[in-house]
């Protein structure tokens, strides 16, 4: 039986795409913390800790805010058996530079623990799992650009083999104010269900040009 995307969020420079439709545009094209505050506002999103993270961490937590929303019965599912899995191109690299700016000069030496916490690209899947106690199948693979064959086969094998029942996937970067997430929340399929979008690499494809 094959797997299914049951909600889908593009975020990229001042725009929303939830299921194929435009749902939320910055008229004002403003930088990145400023579009994704209003992103979060618009949503309707509550969560403090929003404000302490780095930019890879927002971008993420927020596109997975979005497409959680209206999927509540993923909170009766064996936490253990939802997973996350995203692709990025350059890691942590946007708060690793930052982090370096603290230690390099010796002279003028201020390491910053709130920097240094976000200088691993697993913090944002950690941020996502913490928010929603998800504790299944969790890793970010880098690669030059998304790669849907990759990320459909792993985690169709993953559903395949009754590891996870549901997973938030796709990829998330972010770098010197570029950024793009893309994320799908698959379930195995319900039979009953007509609406189903099968999550292969073609369809993925499709979704993302």
């Amino acid at each position: 039986m094959e797997n299914s995307i049951s909600k889908y969020c593009i975020i990229k420079p001042h725009q929303v795409i939830v299921d194929g439709e435009t749902a939320y545009t910055d008229p004002d094209k403003n930088e990145f913390g400023a579009f994704l505050k209003s992103v979060y506002k618009h949503y309707e999103i509550k969560y403090p800790k929003y404000f302490k993270m780095d930019n890879l961490c927002k971008l993420a937590f927020v596109a997975s805010e979005i497409v959680l929303q209206s999927n509540e019965h993923l909170k009766n599912l064996d936490p253990t058996k939802v997973g996350v899995i995203l692709q990025n191109a350059h890691s942590s690299l946007d708060t690793d530079q930052k982090y370096y700016e603290t230690i390099k000069d010796k002279s003028n030496y201020f390491p910053s623990p709130a920097v240094f916490v976000y200088t691993l690209p697993n913090v944002m899947i950690g941020e996502i799992c913490i928010r929603n106690k998800f504790q299944g199948e969790n890793t970010c693979f880098i690669a030059k650009q998304f790669d849907p064959e990759f990320v459909c086969e792993y985690v169709n094998e993953l559903m395949d083999k009754n590891k996870i029942d549901a997973c938030i996937t796709g990829w998330v970067d972010y770098i010197d104010g570029d950024y793009c997430a893309m994320l799908f929340l698959v379930e195995k399929n319900k039979e009953n269900k007509k609406d189903n979008i099968s999550f292969k690499p073609e369809i993925i494809n499709r979704i993302i040009k």
